[in-house]
């Protein structure tokens, strides 16, 4: 058998491939592929319209299996004129597939791709393409930066009819509230426990997002989940750091928030279907959790929010599944795989969202804390209240504080229940925080990290607090980090941390 690969076109999303088993090499089956491209500008343009003709009257099989020789029999029955059509683009990357190279002509990103790692400039190739891909013993010359894209977009195309999406959507007659107008704090107003839990979720993105920029890839897709729990929980204000034999002693549910990987969690997110098949609509998926509530946010998770119908088509399926429970009042945090946020409310028949905003981290601004960093952690905060929304004519008579310690308390001076507090045991600080909304607010003000006691971050570190020892009240300074799993899943993680 010769050399295995794939040549195909690109357009509208859509790849028209074909396999062949033999003389796929660059100087072989590659060149003579990348050959049938005009380099004469003029002619490039003619040769692009007559190429999609040709595709629209090809002969097409539909799938997105990787059985060769099924790909192998069905478009050599008509070569050159049937085509197998996929909008999956993992086999580009010679993922799931036993062949060497993988060809094609992008239509889309005007660009001709080699084994999905280079893209060339289809009106600037060169005339020999195996001159910069020798046989395996040997390292090809560097390809000048003028040949190719540095990047290009290989998102595939959304399976749903945008129209029928669109009309849905404006039946709920929207509005959109910017993010300053849903009541966030501003960094200086945050407690610590506000800013740990920005500081963490800026270390975490910093370190685990790289690979979904790559969330096209169906296998990477398949992670979305996960990386976005851990995201969630980090992003959730006073949530413990529980260690690994807390749970037993405990007693913690599997359902306890956890950022990292834990055996003895069972997070909802391990029952998302949609971001497993590429699903396209989350309603219709039986036995199925795409929606789940935490601190009283209703929670989804998706790839992207980056095109507007991708926002359109979230939305409204947010809604829809609230009105077929019979919720009336609600509100929705939407969080992509692209560190991308959509916060939802419906107050009875209104509805209002936010645009798309981006929770990564910023410089140039307070705490590094983007307008929508500081909203989810707000909406993320634990519940003294019902969470008072601006435009409610009606708030509530326990508004969420911003969990600084109360000035009086009735049993005991505020300084002394500080100290009871930051000298618990994890399990008593667990019960202190039920015993009443005085005291668990000085409990949530401060973060904890085992038996330490976050008391601020030390400025200009990565990742270490000052603390207070809970067993010894000693001040002591912890330093964080996520360490990636070496005996479990090496794409999952864990926060670690130890004395410095």
């Amino acid at each position: 058998m010769g050399t295995q690969g794939f040549f195909a076109y690109r357009y509208n999303g859509f790849y028209y491939r074909q396999y062949d088993r033999w003389d796929c090499d660059p100087e072989a089956g590659g060149e003579s592929f990348c050959g049938t491209i005009p380099r004469d500008p003029s002619a490039l343009e003619e040769w692009i319209e007559d190429t999609i003709k040709m595709l629209k009257g090809a002969e097409i099989y539909d799938g997105d299996s990787d059985d060769l020789d099924q790909l192998e029999s069905d478009t050599c029955m008509s070569p050159f004129s049937s085509y197998y059509l996929t909008d999956n683009v993992d086999w580009v990357f010679l993922h799931g597939t036993y062949v060497q190279w993988t060809y094609v002509i992008d239509l889309d990103n005007r660009a001709f791709i080699v084994n999905g790692v280079d893209y060339w400039r289809l009106d600037n190739l060169p005339d020999r393409l195996g001159y910069y891909y020798p046989d395996s013993d040997s390292e090809g010359p560097e390809i000048p930066d003028e040949f190719l894209f540095t990047e290009i977009d290989l998102w595939p195309p959304v399976r749903y009819v945008i129209s029928e999406r669109q009309q849905k959507y404006d039946a709920l007659h929207p509005i959109i509230v910017p993010a300053a107008e849903w009541g966030a704090p501003i960094w200086p107003e945050l407690s610590i426990s506000h800013q740990f839990s920005i500081q963490i979720t800026h270390y975490l993105l910093e370190k685990t997002s790289a690979t979904f920029a790559e969330a096209f890839l169906s296998f990477v897709r398949c992670e979305v989940g996960t990386f976005c729990w851990d995201i969630l929980c980090a992003s959730a204000p006073a949530l413990p750091f529980f260690q690994d034999d807390d749970f037993m002693s405990l007693d913690l549910s599997p359902r306890t928030l956890c950022s990292g990987l834990n055996n003895r969690t069972h997070p909802v997110y391990h029952d998302i279907k949609t971001l497993q098949n590429n699903s396209l609509f989350k309603l219709k998926e039986r036995g199925s959790i795409e929606y789940f509530w935490v601190r009283g946010c209703l929670v989804t998770f998706c790839v992207r929010l980056f095109h507007y119908i991708h926002v359109v088509h979230e939305v409204e399926q947010m809604v829809r599944k609230m009105r077929l429970s019979g919720v009336t009042e609600f509100v929705g945090i939407i969080l992509s795989s692209q560190q991308e946020l959509v916060v939802v409310a419906m107050d009875g028949p209104t509805v209002r969202h936010s645009p798309v905003l981006d929770i990564r981290a910023t410089d140039g601004v307070p705490g590094r804390a983007t307008e929508g960093r500081l909203l989810l952690t707000y909406l993320l905060s634990p519940s003294l209240g019902v969470l008072p929304l601006p435009w409610r004519s009606v708030q509530p008579c326990q508004p969420r504080p911003s969990f600084e310690a109360p000035s009086r308390v009735k049993a005991l001076p505020n300084e002394v229940l500080q100290m009871i507090i930051h000298h618990a045991d994890m399990g008593t600080y667990r019960a202190l925080c039920s015993v009443s909304k005085s005291i668990r607010s000085i409990c949530l003000a401060h973060p904890r990290i085992g038996d330490y006691t976050v008391l601020g971050k030390v400025p200009g570190s990565e990742l270490v607090f000052s603390t207070l020892s809970t067993k010894d009240s000693e001040v002591r300074r912890i330093e964080m980090w996520w360490e990636w799993s070496q005996t479990h899943d090496p794409d999952r993680g864990k926060w670690e941390f130890r004395e410095v």
